[in-house]
C-alpha cells in the first residue's frame, strides 16, 4: 500500500478547478436496531470550502427532516491548517489519521449525538478504475477498503457500543456532477470478504463498471458483472440479484435485501436513496449499504408519481 501513501493527504496534482473536491467518507451500522449511517466531509479547496458531516436514520425516518440525526452542513469555511485527515469542521466534525492508510480517527459531539469512534482497516484498499466518462468527472481518483468501525455512538440519550464492519472511500478530483447517470454504488463485507460494485442503468438489469472481490486474503478487480433489481420498493430496489467476475477468474453470486433507506439530497443536483443492504453470498451472511442515484429532475418525477422506479429514462 506504500504506493498509495499520497492518498491521506491533498492531491499534489490538484489544478485550479473550481470544482475541485477532496473527500473522505466512512460507514457506520447498528444492523440489530436497522440503524445505518454516513460520516462524509469533503473539501472544495480552490473555493475555501469544507461540506458535510454525519447522517443517521433508520426506518423510523427516511428524510432530512425526520431521520435520527442530519448535519450535513454546507458552505463551511475550510480552516487555514486542514489536512484531508486532519481537520475539525465548523459543525464538530473531527478527522484524524492514527496510521497511514489504516487507522482513522472520528469524532462529533451536537445536537443530541455524540461519537468517538476508530476506523481501522480489515483488508487491503481496491482503487476503482471504470474506464467510464461518467465515473471519470466525478472522481479522477477513488479507492475502497473494507474495515472495521469501534468505539462510543450516543443519540437521543440512548449510548450504543460500536463494533461494525464498515467500508471507507476517498477520491479527488474535478466533481462535475451534470454528467451523473442512473446506477448503484453498493458493496457488502464480513470479517474475512468483502466486494464492492458501482453498476449503471436505470431499468431492472444494470451493468457494472467497477469494483473488487476480496476473498481468502487476496483482492482483485471486477472485470465484468450484472445486477439484477428483483422487487422494487418505492423509491428504488428492494431486493437485488448480483453477479460478478474477478481479474482471477472467480465468480460471486449474491442476493440482497434492501432497506428502504434515506432519502439523501445533499448532491443537490442528484438524489441518492442510501440504504442498508443484508447480502447472502455462499449463505454467508454481509452488511454493507446500497446508494442508488439519478439526477434530481429524476427522482422527483418518482417522488411525485409520475413515473415508476426503473422506469426508462
Amino acid at each position: 500500500m506504500t504506493d498509495l501513501a499520497f492518498a491521506d493527504f491533498f492531491a499534489a496534482e490538484r489544478d485550479d478547478n473550481p470544482y475541485w473536491n477532496e473527500s473522505a467518507w466512512f460507514s457506520v451500522t447498528l444492523p440489530e436496531r436497522r440503524i445505518h449511517g454516513l460520516i462524509q466531509h469533503y473539501f472544495r479547496p480552490n473555493m475555501g470550502m469544507l461540506n458535510g458531516g454525519p447522517v443517521l436514520w433508520d426506518p423510523s425516518g427516511r428524510y432530512q427532516w425526520n431521520c435520527l440525526h442530519y448535519d450535513w452542513a454546507h458552505l463551511q469555511a475550510m480552516p487555514a491548517t486542514a489536512a484531508k485527515f486532519d481537520m475539525e469542521a465548523r459543525n464538530s466534525l473531527s478527522c484524524r489519521m492514527i496510521e497511514p492508510l489504516s487507522r482513522y480517527k472520528l469524532d462529533y459531539d451536537r445536537d443530541g449525538l455524540f461519537f468517538d469512534l476508530t476506523w481501522t482497516a480489515i483488508g487491503p484498499i481496491h482503487q476503482l478504475r471504470t474506464g467510464e466518462a461518467g465515473q471519470a468527472a466525478t472522481a479522477k481518483f477513488h479507492l475502497e477498503q473494507p474495515g472495521r468501525m469501534t468505539g462510543t455512538l450516543r443519540c437521543k440519550g440512548e449510548e450504543f457500543a460500536v463494533d461494525c464492519l464498515s467500508l471507507r472511500d476517498c477520491s479527488y478530483g474535478a466533481r462535475d456532477y451534470e454528467s451523473l447517470a442512473c446506477g448503484g454504488y453498493f458493496w457488502g463485507i464480513a470479517q474475512d470478504r468483502a466486494y464492492h460494485a458501482i453498476v449503471m442503468g436505470e431499468g431492472r438489469e444494470a451493468r457494472c463498471i467497477g469494483g473488487f472481490i476480496w476473498k481468502d486474503g487476496v483482492l482483485s478487480s471486477l472485470v465484468s458483472g450484472r445486477r439484477e433489481v428483483l422487487e422494487w420498493g418505492e423509491d428504488g430496489p428492494s431486493r437485488i440479484r448480483f453477479e460478478a467476475s474477478d481479474a482471477l477468474g472467480r465468480e460471486l453470486l449474491a442476493v440482497a435485501e434492501i432497506d428502504p433507506g434515506l432519502i439523501f439530497t445533499g448532491y443537490t443536483d442528484h438524489t441518492v436513496v442510501w440504504s442498508l443492504m443484508r447480502w447472502d453470498w455462499d449463505d454467508m451472511e454481509l452488511w454493507g449499504d446500497n446508494q442508488e442515484f439519478c439526477p434530481a429532475d429524476r427522482f422527483r418525477r418518482i417522488a411525485r408519481g409520475e413515473i415508476a422506479p426503473g422506469a426508462p429514462a
